[in-house]
């Protein structure tokens, strides 16, 4: 075997997947000692997926050589269908295999399911991600993101985001009317309610709407988004998975 996972939770790679497959159709999962990666652009090159799922995450994890594995999202996505709420993952890979075996056991050992996917040659060119500082980085409860994008969607196709040190400001103009969402920074007990920013200075900028959605389709994966906002740079939307040393989506 080149490649041996064993998750504890299946759930989290299908909330990974279900984040993505509207965005990208085909992937690369890089394999290597420190877990598995995927960057990604989606057809029109607007979005970059970029993932990393530590070995850490998982409570085996043994990859004896660097390798990608090529997959349609679509596919896993019905394979990790499979999976119940509490069902642990095993995912293998032998040298120069033309399938990757996925087996997905329930907790009580007393259902095993086996699939085998079969795997794809794609292109891929690993983009540098330039290391961004942003001008304001806000956390906010992944939920209210969520509601905020679907809800803003039907009045417009883009949103302006607005934030400064009182607040970061969602606003929608279409033909219907317009729609604000303001959020002013509060603290909670539970971090995933809280709001917070920083500001280096106030920034604003205009982003297409049904990315938005798409990003936050991704919040079962974190309680908390964070949003990385800079004057010419692109938007960074980033979940944990669950917590930081899992690793995140971006």
């Amino acid at each position: 075997m080149v490649l041996e996972a064993h998750l504890q939770q299946a759930m989290l790679l299908k909330k990974v997947v279900d984040a993505m497959k509207d965005l990208c159709k085909d992937v690369n999962f890089d394999c290597s000692e420190k877990g598995l990666q995927v960057q990604s652009m989606d057809s029109s090159h607007v979005a970059l997926v970029s993932l990393l799922l530590r070995e850490s995450a998982f409570s085996e994890f043994k990859c004896d050589r660097p390798t990608s594995l090529g997959m349609n999202v679509d596919s896993l996505g019905k394979i990790l269908k499979m999976c119940g709420q509490n069902d642990s993952l095993k995912l293998r890979w032998q040298n120069d295999a033309d399938i990757v075996s996925f087996q997905c056991e329930s907790g009580e050992d007393d259902r095993i399911a086996d699939f085998e996917l079969k795997l794809m040659q794609i292109e891929s060119e690993h983009m540098g991600i330039p290391e961004q500082q942003y001008k304001v980085v806000a956390k906010l409860p992944s939920a209210e993101f969520q509601k905020i994008c679907r809800d803003l969607k039907e009045f417009g196709e883009t949103m302006q985001v607005k934030a400064s040190k009182e607040g970061i400001t969602f606003s929608v103009q279409g033909d219907m009317g317009a729609g604000n969402v303001m959020l002013k920074p509060r603290e909670a007990e539970k971090p995933e309610e809280k709001v917070t920013l920083t500001v280096h200075e106030p920034v604003s900028a205009t982003f297409a709407l049904r990315y938005l959605v798409n990003f936050a389709k991704a919040a079962p994966l974190c309680g908390t988004v964070e949003l990385g906002l800079g004057p010419d740079a692109p938007l960074l939307v980033r979940y944990n998975l669950e917590n930081a040393d899992n690793g995140h989506m971006q």
